[in-house]
């Protein structure tokens, strides 16, 4: 434990001191992880005793691999400005950043020359600098991707941005690549195999959305998740981008626009074109009926977008239609469920006792009167004067679903149970065949934890 040490606040307080010559000479030239490594890491040094102090925090901090975290410490270290004392467990000392410090790591002339000369022939726009050949070597035996791979790597990205493009982004592709185990001539050819039919899909989107730039690695990482994970066909994907131009939602960044009506189809389980097409078409009509269902169950939303997303498309793919939307939506009304959860729960209750339908609901309803009916009757023979309630349908739904009693044995229940002070529980008593009015001798038993656990399970798989 050190003698002195600042507080927990003033390490909060303070501020995190970072070199003019790391904002010049190195930030320019790194990628976005390795700045927010170093950058994390100088931070953590004004503490090195803090608790947080450790790789794990340090990776979920900035949502990073370990192995990433390594690789950048690792070029920090080929720049002079860290010195890797231990790989495992990981030990990072930070050194003093000075002008010029970026030292470029000696490598053997003969190992590199004819890379030097093959990426040379490629980057046409410009003289590769000793800084940039560095960086190449330093990806190179970090990541122990073929130098040849890297090349072909270059001519692709050379292909995509022209003969002048940076290091950098040579670099970041090439690392994406390597992350995703593409590190040998082979496995280059299928990716720009795959990466050549994809670019012609994506220029294609690109022309529907109306966008003149060429395609970045973030935008093929999108197209993967695309029809990959969410599992739309090019043709849906196009279709969509083309409803997207020329609308307010095409402005700014396209793509996003456009992976958002994606991951929103998605969600409402519209994958074909003639369901999309369908929904757009009826877009309006589901907008107007949810300003009905609401105004029926008594609620107002100024927005109808979330509601018919949320609710009216997956009530109508459960097979209710607009009308039986409304019938549902009075019925709640007058039963007090004056709230769209409220008729979502009724809903899904129809939705498993397979009434889908106007009729059907309408069947529903008629037979629920009829009960009540049925049960308000009772009450009166009890000497109850009040209006039936859901606890009555409970208890009447118990007696002639569950405990299978007949109407006659209910109305002579009744009869014994009329002008008792409690005549519901009387009732609840003699329809269960439980002691009346008598004294009942109550015997205390002992029950293992097994035979309670058994119990447990057999009330589980009661049904009612």
């Amino acid at each position: 434990m050190p003698f002195v040490s600042f507080s927990s606040q003033l390490v909060i307080d303070n501020t995190t001191g970072v070199s003019n010559v790391f904002m010049e000479e190195h930030l320019p030239q790194c990628n976005g992880d390795c700045a927010r490594v170093y950058l994390y890491g100088l931070y953590l040094c004004s503490s090195a005793t803090r608790y947080d102090n450790t790789l794990e925090h340090f990776a979920n901090t900035l949502n990073l691999e370990q192995d990433d975290i390594l690789s950048a410490f690792m070029y920090w270290q080929e720049q002079g400005l860290v010195q890797v004392l231990s790989v495992k467990p990981i030990e990072v000392k930070y050194l003093p950043v000075k002008q010029n410090a970026a030292r470029i790591k000696k490598y053997s002339k003969d190992k590199y020359a004819d890379f030097n000369v093959q990426i040379q022939s490629i980057i046409e726009g410009r003289m590769i600098t000793p800084t940039e050949f560095a960086e190449y070597y330093a990806f190179l035996e970090a990541f122990h991707v073929e130098p040849a791979a890297l090349v072909m790597i270059a001519k692709h990205c050379a292909n995509l941005k022209g003969a002048n493009v940076g290091y950098s982004y040579i670099i970041t592709v090439a690392k994406n690549w390597a992350y995703a185990g593409v590190k040998t001539v082979e496995a280059v050819d299928e990716k720009l195999a795959s990466s050549k039919e994809q670019l012609a899909t994506i220029a294609k989107l690109f022309g529907a959305l109306g966008i003149k730039r060429v395609a970045e690695p973030t935008d093929f990482e999108l197209y993967e998740k695309w029809t990959k994970k969410l599992g739309f066909s090019d043709a849906v994907i196009a279709h969509v981008a083309q409803s997207l131009r020329g609308t307010k939602q095409s402005h700014g960044s396209s793509t996003n626009k456009l992976d958002n009506r994606l991951l929103k189809y998605y969600e409402l389980k519209l994958f074909e074109l003639d369901e999309i097409a369908d929904f757009t078409k009826r877009a309006k009509d589901l907008t107007t009926l949810a300003f009905n269902i609401n105004k029926k169950i008594g609620v107002y939303y100024e927005n109808a977008e979330s509601i018919v997303e949320e609710y009216l498309v997956p009530w109508q793919l459960k097979g209710f239609d607009a009308d039986t939307l409304l019938s549902v939506a009075s019925f709640c009304f007058k039963t007090g469920k004056r709230t769209l959860a409220d008729m979502d729960a009724v809903i899904s209750r129809f939705y498993k006792l397979g009434i889908t339908t106007q009729d059907a609901i309408n069947n529903f309803i008629s037979e629920k009167v009829s009960e009540d009916k049925v049960i308000k009757e009772l009450l009166n023979k009890l000497g109850a004067t009040r209006e039936v309630n859901a606890i009555d349908r409970d208890f009447y739904n118990t007696w002639t679903k569950v405990w299978n009693k007949t109407t006659d044995e209910i109305d002579k229940a009744a009869a014994l149970a009329a002008g008792k002070t409690s005549p519901m529980m009387y009732l609840n008593k003699v329809l269960s065949g439980a002691p009346l009015d008598k004294a009942v001798t109550i015997t205390q038993h002992s029950y293992s934890d097994a035979e309670l656990r058994s119990l447990s399970i057999s009330m589980d798989e009661v049904t009612l």
